[in-house]
């Protein structure tokens, strides 16, 4: 007769459950143990990689380090020995050429008698103990040294050629030779009466190299000096020869030159054998560490080959004991849930199949059963009937869920396309960008990033009126999504593009009108460090139309951002010599920071706009419009600036005038970057946009740089930057992307900086520096207001009717027209309801020709649209 017994426990209190009739567990049983093979593979590379790895550094590294480090220490000996003679060079010099400036020698230099000139020589002498020969050679009628009575007790050619040389006014050098087995070195200068104005003479000395040779030990060094002298050897190629040394070197030699500043000479430093032995670093620590890396790597495993078989065992128990059981189950090893939940369904349709409720009572004979039947009232087999197909608590919390999501959902009654422009959401700011619509699209944006993995946001805005609500509105949608919210407080946009690679969360929305009017706000949104353009916008509209977003609770914090971007950028930004700068922040975001910035990096700095007030009183945020930086060109005229610089609203775009209160176009102050990048990049992409000077192609280009054309935006120009892999981008909008040593976003502060930088460095003003750039007569970006609804229909049937037969036709953004004389542009607004419009060429005949050719051209299509150029 078979039976089912209860579960019982042993004496180790593990549960057992046994099948009445068996004496032994099915069948089942253990074949090796997997966890200890596991546990042995792991240990083995722990202890692999532990090993390769120091054996890497004790074999590899450290003796590269070390041989870094003695040469390091050469160098560094050899360049304050080098520093050291050439001290001692000049301040003989100093001294020669002042003791031949004393009456005694002037009145000998003005009688030019072999007596006078013999007394002064001896005189002289007498006041220079380390110099062993020193002549007072006159300069003849003729203007050169007068050898008329000889060689004048000069040794050799190479001081008669060093007086002749000196004598016709060149700028001679210290000339080392060897003269009877003995090494000397001599000097020789020119020197004028200061009254009697054909009084010339040479003054010539020579050293005893055994002086230079003491003078090599000046330094407290354990090892060999040398001084080299240069000359050029049979094949042309500048060999050298010792001079001078002292001191012994290491037989194991590691030798470092550093050339003597104004001679032909170099000052070798080769260690001894205590100085290569005082600097070689004991291996020991690193013994120490690699041995407790094994301790501890066989700790660890030892541990989680005893710990984990317990753990696993006690799991198992409670899996067995709860198989009954129909009260809530948290297992802490997520692999024994399967298993659970098949134990469970198999033992409740067990017991649903049992006819008797004792656990002991015999089951009855196939004979004397009757057809089952099921009672369907019974508790225990509607659980059990549950159970065999869904888990119960999961299915009715997916159910419960679904009911209270969909009672949320409402669909949006309407929202105004046009704010979702080609690579951010702009409109106004109280009557567009609404509570409900700012709630759908962070919520839009959060469900669309969790899709991506990216679990954090972080959340700034400029200093707009509707700012501080539309970013709490945002926070709150994006914190239903299940996103963690780091807000920064009021920040340019750059720093928001800088905190999504400084801080753990690597995407962002940062709340700004940009450059549009105080009334006007919006959303840049970054997702894994990328900006979104098009495709991105449309991804968030078509989510909030589905209305398909993820439910969770995230977690907000705050976090101040400035201090971490000061510091990187004080740390690459050198400024050679302070200058003078006015800020214009235009009362946007870079109000506070803009100036605190430059005043660090030692700069003087005048302020204009600097209060944040989100109303702009000042003057407009946008710096594309050149009416709007006339405060700022007044004012660096009249404090003699060295520039100035005016930000846009939220700091991404840069406007700069020069000293003369010349406004400097984006195309040219790119220009002066790209000469300032590719000089140092050969080969180096730079990125500009269409609205750009077709001089700028040429110069970089000519620069060694590869120009690349591209639309219109900064989301655009980011990416073809990371496409092309590219140093250098830039708008004539006057956003300015560096790639090298910095990140590749437009960010305006960053850009400032690197112009001070260029400037401090190359110690020309501004103008001159731009001065040399080609000159055009060209017109500013010109506004040309169409309804955003037309906009990019006109520019199509432009682009489709209008014949430029005579130019190039580049389509690229809206119609970019390039002629033999100059080029036109028309294209459509992304940031706002009309067409932007720009001309360049030679001469004003040929851009007054060109601006009436693409006059005409746009008339045809439409004659109602109203031009202003």
């Amino acid at each position: 007769m078979l039976k089912l017994k209860k579960s019982k426990k042993n004496d180790a209190g593990e549960t057992n459950t046994m099948v009445a009739g068996s004496s032994a567990p099915q069948g089942i049983a253990a074949k090796g143990n997997s966890l200890r093979s596991i546990g042995a593979l792991i240990l083995m590379l722990l202890l692999l990689a532990s090993i390769l790895g120091f054996a890497y550094l004790l074999l590899l590294r450290e003796p590269a380090l070390q041989k870094q480090q003695v040469e390091r220490v050469a160098t560094s000996f050899a360049e304050q020995q080098a520093i050291n003679i050439q001290r001692l060079i000049t301040h003989l010099e100093i001294r020669v050429i002042s003791a031949a400036q004393s009456a005694l020698a002037l009145s000998a230099i003005a009688s030019g008698t072999d007596e006078d000139m013999s007394l002064v020589e001896t005189t002289l002498l007498d006041f220079f103990p380390e110099v062993i020969g020193l002549r007072v050679i006159p300069i003849g009628d003729l203007g050169t040294a007068d050898f008329s009575g000889g060689n004048r007790g000069l040794r050799n050619h190479i001081e008669v050629d060093l007086v002749r040389r000196a004598s016709e006014g060149e700028a001679t050098q210290p000339e080392a030779y060897k003269f009877e087995n003995a090494w000397l070195t001599s000097m020789a200068a020119r020197l004028k009466h200061p009254r009697v104005t054909d009084r010339w003479a040479v003054i010539f000395i020579t050293l005893d190299n055994a002086w230079l040779s003491s003078e090599l030990i000046a330094l407290d060094a354990n090892g060999r000096f040398t001084l080299e002298q240069g000359y050029s050897g049979p094949t042309g190629r500048q060999q050298f020869r010792v001079v001078a040394a002292n001191g012994s070197a290491s037989s194991d030699t590691i030798t470092r030159y550093v050339a003597v500043p104004d001679t032909s000479w170099r000052v070798s430093f080769t260690p001894s054998d205590s100085l290569l032995s005082a600097l070689k670093v004991s291996p020991t620590p690193l013994y120490a560490v690699l041995a407790l890396m094994i301790t501890a790597s066989i700790v660890s495993v030892a541990l989680l080959l005893l710990m984990f078989p317990r753990k696993l065992a006690r799991e198992v128990s409670r899996v067995i004991s709860a198989a009954d059981d129909k009260t809530d189950l948290k297992l802490s090893i997520p692999e024994l849930v399967p298993i659970a939940k098949q134990l469970r369904r198999a033992t409740l349709r067990a017991l649903r199949q049992s006819s008797s409720s004792s656990w002991d009572t015999p089951l009855p004979d196939a004979e004397s059963v009757a057809e089952p039947t099921d009672d369907l009232t019974n508790p225990l087999f509607q659980a059990a009937e549950i159970l065999d197909q869904h888990d119960s608590t999961d299915m009715g919390l997916e159910l419960h869920e679904a009911a209270d999501v969909a009672s949320n959902l409402t669909m949006p009654s309407a929202f105004p396309e046009h704010i979702f422009r080609a690579y951010d959401i702009r409109g106004h700011g109280e009557t567009e960008l609404t509570d409900d619509l700012i709630m759908e699209i962070g919520k839009a944006v959060g469900s669309i990033a969790e899709e991506h993995g990216e679990q954090g946001f972080i959340v700034g805005g400029d200093g707009r009126l509707s700012t501080p609500r539309i970013k709490s509105t945002l926070i709150q949608a994006l914190l239903s999504t299940g996103r963690d919210v780091t807000d920064i407080g009021l920040v340019p946009t750059p720093l928001l593009y800088f905190a999504t690679r400084h801080l753990g969360s690597r995407s962002g929305i940062m709340i700004t009108g940009s450059h549009n009017p105080a009334e006007h706000n919006g959303l840049k949104i970054v997702l894994n460090q990328q900006t979104i353009a098009a495709g991105g916008i449309k991804a968030v509209c078509e989510r909030i139309s589905s209305q398909q977003y993820t439910n969770g609770t995230g977690r907000a914090t705050q976090e101040d951002i400035i201090p971490a971007y000061m510091e990187e950028v004080l740390h690459d930004i050198a400024i050679a010599v302070p200058l003078k700068i006015v800020v214009d922040a235009g009362n946007g975001a870079t109000g506070e920071l803009a100036p605190t910035l430059l005043e660090a990096l030692g700069c003087e700095v005048e302020r204009l706009n600097c209060e944040i007030d989100g109303r702009f009183p000042g003057r407009s945020p946008d710096t594309s419009n050149e009416q709007n930086l006339a405060d700022l060109a007044t004012r660096v005229v009249d404090v003699r600036a060295d520039f100035g610089v005016a930000f846009d609203g939220d700091g991404d775009r840069l406007a700069v005038v020069t000293p003369s209160g010349r406004i400097v176009r984006s195309d040219i102050l790119l220009m002066l970057y790209a000469q300032d990048v590719v000089s140092r990049n050969p080969g180096a992409d730079v990125v500009f946009d269409v609205k750009c000077s077709r001089q700028l192609s040429t110069l970089i280009t000519q620069h060694g740089g590869r120009p690349v054309l591209w639309k219109t935006g900064h989301a655009f120009m980011k990416e073809k930057m990371q496409e092309t892999g590219a140093l250098l981008g830039g708008e004539f909008s006057g956003h300015m992307f560096f790639g090298e040593r910095w990140y590749g976003f437009d960010d305006g502060l960053y850009a400032a900086c690197r112009l001070a930088e260029i400037l401090s460095t190359h110690g020309e003003s501004l103008d001159d520096c731009i001065a040399d750039f080609p000159l055009t007569v060209n017109t500013p970006e010109i506004t040309i207001p169409v309804p955003d609804d037309y906009k990019f229909e006109l520019v199509d049937k432009i682009i489709k009717n209008a014949d430029f037969s005579s130019g190039k036709v580049n389509t690229m953004d809206g119609i970019r027209v390039d002629f033999s004389n100059g080029w036109g542009l028309v294209r459509a607004s992304n940031t706002g309801p009309a067409l932007t419009a720009r001309f360049e060429a030679d001469t004003q005949e040929n851009l007054d020709i060109i601006r009436d050719e693409f006059r005409a051209q746009i008339a045809l299509v439409d004659s109602e649209i109203e031009l202003n150029f």
